[in-house]
């Protein structure tokens, strides 16, 4: 049996071991629609630092910042993964929340009928295998999902 996917989710932070899921999810997509998703943290201390420093707490520009980093994150994920692949949709999202949440809600939203993302061995018993935003991804995920190591 041969699985069909109308449209694939990549979810990176802009890591290198992120790339190897943004290539992957794109040899998987073939033809199909394939989104890029990067999740920036929401007003982290180092951002509401720089503003208070600057004496620009003015949150809309906090968050214009924030947002023009992950672009450049993003961009900079997708030449390195995909050189001259023009045809990737981009989204960047800020968010409090954590980023599984965020992709397992833009998965649900466009509606996308498969996720792929990253393995990162970070925290818990787990963390040889899978780190905690992929074993979130996956215990919520109504889709599937592909991990990539």
């Amino acid at each position: 049996m041969q699985a069909v996917f109308n449209h694939v989710l990549v979810a990176t932070d802009g890591s290198h071991l992120a790339d190897k899921a943004i290539a992957l999810g794109l040899r998987l997509g073939g033809d199909t629609r394939v989104t890029a998703l990067l999740v920036m943290h929401d007003y982290g201390l180092p951002e509401y630092l720089r503003a208070t420093l600057s004496r620009r707490p003015d949150a809309t520009e906090l968050r214009e910042e924030i947002l023009a980093e992950g672009r450049r994150l993003l961009d900079e994920a997708l030449a390195r993964a995909a050189p001259g692949d023009t045809h990737i949709e981009r989204r960047v999202l800020i968010s409090d929340r954590s980023p599984c949440h965020e992709i397992v809600a833009t998965a649900q939203r466009e509606p996308c009928d498969l996720i792929v993302m990253a393995s990162h061995g970070t925290g818990g018993r787990m963390a040889p295998l899978i780190g905690s935003q992929s074993r979130a991804v996956l215990a919520l995920a109504q889709v599937p999902v592909l991990i990539v190591r």
